[in-house]
């Protein structure tokens, strides 16, 4: 049963009244599905989602042609508030969605209850069961401020969850989080697709966006460029040379079969797991390995043999008494240099990778 039908829609913001942002789009969403959604930058992903939840054309205004209708509901003919009983929306930055008004975790995530006039006795249990749903059910007493970036968007989660929507869209909720966050936050809208929730999902993050969709859409230039099982929309967007992030796993086993190492007819693996069960099946893998690479020169044999930045057991603390490093030794080649590792628990989150050229 389609829960969301957008039916040729175009729009163009007041801003930019000859360029619209959508065009000639149509598309039906199915009741408790999995959508992702990609495409490159001013694509007209954000434009996308604002459609579904109302905020165009109620908040952003332009010109607007077509019908969007959310589980019967024409989206023009009602409000962002009645539109936000069925449709959550949770944002890129979570310290945008955030109210900063709350001194716990429990009073943020009871905070869209209360406005709903929701009675005492009804609003805590439901705002703790969002919690635990997130798996945040024992930072209760915790300040919203003091939780790392992955646990902020998961409160975000949570304080959309407690409204109990049929619909929650996701609007790039990785883009800011290090690896540990970003797994954590897929985990849970996982869960909450397995749970019966509709789910969609802004990302450029195609590693994990194309195991957990069971439906990928690329949105290209205001218009649906592909839309099939994710992959099936990868393949035929790696064939057509379109600039979109392959996920290594499928990049690497489409080589394979391009070198014939592996039988084109077999199907192509999203998941490490399933890669190194295709893996198996190889015979001679190092020459697998080496039909991956040829062609190709590495980089290091170009490095002249000499380090251009040294640490010796360095140690800083910074004025606060936050201890920032310690006892770091280590030398760094002449070259690109990536450094990884989480993000601090602080507000905001800082960059997971760093790179040195």
């Amino acid at each position: 049963m389609s829960l969301i039908e957008i039916e040729d829609l175009t729009f163009s913001y007041t801003s930019q009244p000859h360029e619209p942002a959508l065009r000639n789009l149509s598309c039906t969403i199915e009741r408790g599905s999995f959508v992702g959604i990609t495409g490159p930058a001013e694509a007209g992903k954000s434009s996308f989602c604002r459609l579904i939840a109302g905020y165009i054309p109620h908040f952003f205004h332009g010109e607007f042609s077509g019908k969007v209708s959310v589980a019967g509901t024409n989206t023009r003919e009602t409000t962002i508030g009645e539109l936000a009983e069925k449709v959550g929306f949770v944002f890129e930055n979570p310290f945008d969605q955030l109210t900063g008004a709350s001194l716990t975790v429990l009073e943020e995530a009871a905070f869209a209850l209360a406005n709903m006039g929701l009675s005492r006795e009804e609003i805590r249990p439901r705002a703790e069961k969002s919690l635990s749903q997130v798996g945040m059910g024992d930072l209760t007493d915790r300040h919203p401020q003091q939780l790392s970036g992955g646990q902020s968007q998961r409160l975000a989660l949570a304080s959309v969850l407690a409204v109990q929507p049929e619909v929650f869209i996701l609007d790039e909720p990785t883009a800011q989080l290090d690896p540990l966050g970003v797994e954590e936050v897929f985990a849970v809208i996982s869960d909450m697709h397995r749970r019966g929730y509709t789910v969609i999902v802004v990302s450029q993050d195609l590693d994990h966006l194309a195991i957990h969709a069971d439906r990928l859409i690329v949105i290209d230039q205001g218009q649906i460029r592909w839309d099939a099982e994710p992959r099936k929309v990868l393949l035929e967007a790696t064939q057509a040379g379109y600039s979109i992030l392959i996920p290594d796993v499928l990049e690497i086993s489409r080589k394979l079969r391009a070198a014939e190492r592996i039988s084109a007819g077999s199907p192509l693996p999203l998941t490490v797991e399933q890669a190194a069960t295709e893996l198996s099946s190889i015979e001679e893998r190092s020459s697998a390995a080496e039909a991956i690479t040829a062609g190709k020169t590495s980089l290091l044999s170009k490095l002249e043999n000499s380090d251009e930045l040294v640490f010796e057991d360095v140690y800083y603390d910074y004025p606060t008494g936050v201890s920032a490093i310690r006892g770091i030794s280590l030398r760094l080649e002449r070259g690109c240099v990536c450094i990884v590792g989480q993000t601090a628990q602080a507000r905001p989150p800082s960059p997971s990778i760093s790179t040195v050229c």
